[in-house]
């Protein structure tokens, strides 16, 4: 009978067997301690057996693992247990890893395929980068979350693997869901945010009243929906993944400073991300403020809306300047926005103008997802370079957002 994952449950990584070894002891390992440590170099994996530790695996350099929490730990032992099915590792062969205190934990929103990957013997597992995180030499049967062209994504514990489609020998049914999947989903479109207790006023429709945009947050909460970052939505896109029924991707233009001062204090109490979708020029000296890098550090997700195309002067649609710049300049324009960002590869087009030639500059610089102002919400097989939004206006009531999330 193939085993379902691994007996450690998420870091089971097994060449062979390993003879049992003796407690060791060491005088103190606190300061070892963290909830999330990586590991600094090859290291055994443990089982606890009569008192007695038998290595049952391997666990590579560079991987990030969870810890039990500190009560759990016996700081007088040279050995630290994992958040799993009692295993343990060295606790000299792990360093804290340095993340924010407040960052986003966000773990995977794909849900499994009714379909089974069954591999060989022997089948290496990589992280998304394609950075090999173990070679294991049993055969086992995993549930499918990600199908891509040359290999599995499949869920151990939290975490997102990959197993080359080489390394596997069949597929078969299982039912691994009966939640509903999403077929279409919103990707809402927001721009500048008030307070009036602050006593500020909107000064158009693109504006909404902080508490207005709490109430949106709230109903997504109570009804159970997620957010998605925008790798996830290119993954719906391209049919490489199913999300749930209760899926939504929130998006900010122009990157203002109500952002930072609105917006993201909310977002961050119900625990949701969005993309920023900032104009470069509009930063000062080229440079992402530290407000953005908290955003950032926070779960926000920030990518382009052009450097310095975010102005008028071009006749047609909205008159903006991508409309009629020179394909090198536009090109230049975009990578030089993503670099400012410190990478990315989705656009949002100044004024919503998207013409052919916008269309070329886009390919050419290796953009992946591009979005438009026109009305509608995405699903599979649309063109990735001219995605539509559902705008909100600044005057909608709570019952107009619920009518644009759920038509």
């Amino acid at each position: 009978m193939l085993a379902l994952g691994f007996v450690c449950c998420v870091m089971l990584f097994v060449y062979w067997m390993y003879p049992i070894q003796k407690q060791k002891t060491a005088v103190d390992v606190s300061s070892h301690y963290a909830q999330s440590v990586r590991v600094n170099k090859e290291t055994p994996l443990y089982e606890k057996t009569d008192g007695e530790y038998k290595e049952t695996g391997r666990i590579f350099k560079g991987t990030v693992l969870q810890l039990d929490q500190r009560s759990a730990q016996n700081m007088k032992e040279n050995y630290f247990r994992l958040q799993t099915d009692d295993c343990y590792i060295l606790a000299d062969h792990v360093v804290p890893e340095q993340t924010e205190e407040n960052s986003v934990k966000k773990a995977s929103v794909y849900l499994p395929f009714n379909e089974n990957i069954v591999t060989k013997d022997r089948y290496i597992l990589e992280d998304e980068a394609g950075n090999k995180l173990a070679e294991v030499s049993r055969k086992a049967a995993y549930p499918i979350y990600v199908k891509d062209e040359k290999r599995y994504g499949v869920q151990i514990g939290d975490t997102l693997v990959y197993i080359p489609k080489s390394a596997v020998a069949g597929t078969q049914h299982a039912d691994n869901t009966s939640e509903p999947i999403a077929e279409q989903i919103p990707v809402f479109m927001y721009h500048y945010f008030y307070s009036r207790e602050n006593g500020e006023v909107s000064k158009n429709g693109n504006w909404l009243e902080v508490n207005d945009f709490e109430a949106q947050l709230k109903y997504l909460k109570e009804h159970n929906y997620v957010t998605l970052r925008m790798q996830d939505v290119e993954n719906f896109l391209d049919g490489r993944v199913q999300l749930p029924r209760n899926s939504v991707s929130i998006t900010i233009d122009d990157g203002t400073a109500s952002i930072y001062k609105y917006a993201y204090p909310l977002l961050k109490e119900y625990g949701y991300s969005a993309t920023l979708f900032l104009i470069g020029d509009h930063l000062k000296d080229d440079k992402l403020p530290k407000s953005f890098q908290e955003m950032k550090q926070n779960g926000m997700e920030l990518q382009s809306h052009s450097y310095g195309m975010h102005t008028g002067g071009c006749e047609g649609g909205h008159g903006g300047a991508l409309r009629c710049v020179g394909h090198d300049e536009g090109v230049a324009d975009t990578e030089k926005s993503f670099s400012i960002l410190g990478g990315g590869n989705v656009y949002c087009y100044p004024y919503g103008d998207v013409t052919e030639s916008a269309l070329q500059i886009m390919k050419a610089a290796g953009v992946h997802m591009a979005f438009t102002t026109n009305y509608g919400k995405i699903e599979p097989g649309m063109d990735k370079l001219q995605l539509p939004r559902v705008r909100i206006f600044g005057d909608a009531d709570i019952q107009q957002f619920i009518y644009s999330l759920e038509s």
